[in-house]
């Protein structure tokens, strides 16, 4: 069994702040929650594919390709 961290990097309204990230927050984010994951020990780091607001990675090979760049096991 793996265990992991999925998301589709949605751009939603923050409900403490009620400001949406821009995509470039929500992306430097997604980055930073991937090492997050790899330093707890997790398995796993996966997003979606999505071409349509409010989510961000239209390109998940590519993101993911940056995230393995940045991480040693992920």
């Amino acid at each position: 069994m793996q265990f992991g961290i999925f998301t589709v990097g949605d751009v939603t309204i923050d409900p403490t702040t009620g400001r949406a990230p821009t995509e470039r927050e929500r992306i430097k984010a997604m980055v930073t929650l991937a090492q997050k994951a790899e330093e707890a020990g997790l398995d796993v780091f996966a997003t979606g594919e999505h071409h349509n607001p409010p989510f961000v990675p239209s390109s998940p090979t590519t993101m993911l390709g940056y995230i393995a760049a940045r991480t040693e096991r992920l």
